[in-house]
């Protein structure tokens, strides 16, 4: 379609605009049936060539998530206003159709110090566009969930590490205009000590089992154990504390 609306049909069809705008903003780039639905909207469903003016007035606004300056911005308002919309309307819209930045909260992710093979979780709320969200370690999993109306989640899954195993990473989100990066930290601790002393018999019997993950007292009189130092007790001691 060439000719231009009449002033009044263009009036009416003004108020289509933005909506249009806000909707090529999410990235979901309107077909008819959408484009029907905005006319809906704003009661300009019946006026003759508004579809089709608005189909023109689409592809043009599509061009704004991409810009990358001014001019390709001020060239976009130019189309526009070949079509008869007026300067404001026209600056407004192809605002409204470029993508926000993205915003994430938190910004970055610390699991702290671990204990050897475990593993966390996190979440991130991302705010924008989001298009891919990426990690380059190996032990870190990224999950994509769109909420719509340009609002995501980003799970984030760290695999369990090694005893004084440390890890730097970055969560890497993509949008249409630009990306961030999320650092992630995360320490885990060392394996104890072989032998070290018993903090109950006091003699140098306490034995560090790396596969049981367990201290044992290796001293006959006490052959104390547990998963910490805080949590030593003979086997007997345990079953009666089970039972009473």
């Amino acid at each position: 379609m060439s000719n231009q609306l009449s002033e009044e049909k263009l009036n009416k069809l003004l108020l289509a605009l933005s909506p249009l705008a806000k909707h090529i903003a999410t990235g979901n780039m309107p077909d008819q049936d959408a484009l029907k639905q905005v006319l809906l909207s704003v009661d300009a469903e019946r006026e003759e060539g508004a579809l089709e003016e608005l189909e023109l007035w689409s592809k043009i606004l599509q061009q704004a998530p991409t810009v990358s300056n001014d001019d390709e911005k001020a060239a976009i308002i130019a189309k526009l206003q070949g079509r008869g919309v007026p300067d404001a309307p026209a600056i407004l819209a192809v605002d409204a159709a470029i993508p926000p930045p993205l915003i994430v909260q938190p910004q970055n992710i610390d699991f702290g110090c671990l204990k050897p093979e475990e593993g966390a979780n996190a979440t991130l709320k991302v705010r924008g566009k989001l298009v891919k969200a990426t990690v380059r370690n190996n032990r870190l999993k990224v999950t994509l969930l769109d909420l719509g109306s340009g609002n995501s989640l980003v799970k984030v899954q760290l695999l369990g590490g090694s005893a004084g195993e440390s890890l730097q990473d970055n969560v890497v989100l993509r949008g249409e205009r630009g990306e961030l990066r999320v650092p992630v930290t995360v320490q885990w601790e060392k394996e104890p000590p072989m032998l070290q002393y018993c903090p109950r018999c006091k003699r140098k019997s306490l034995f560090w089992n790396r596969y049981d993950k367990k201290f044992e007292c290796l001293n006959s009189d006490c052959k104390v154990e547990g998963s910490s130092l805080d949590k030593l007790a003979k086997p007997q001691d345990r079953h009666y504390h089970r039972l009473y």
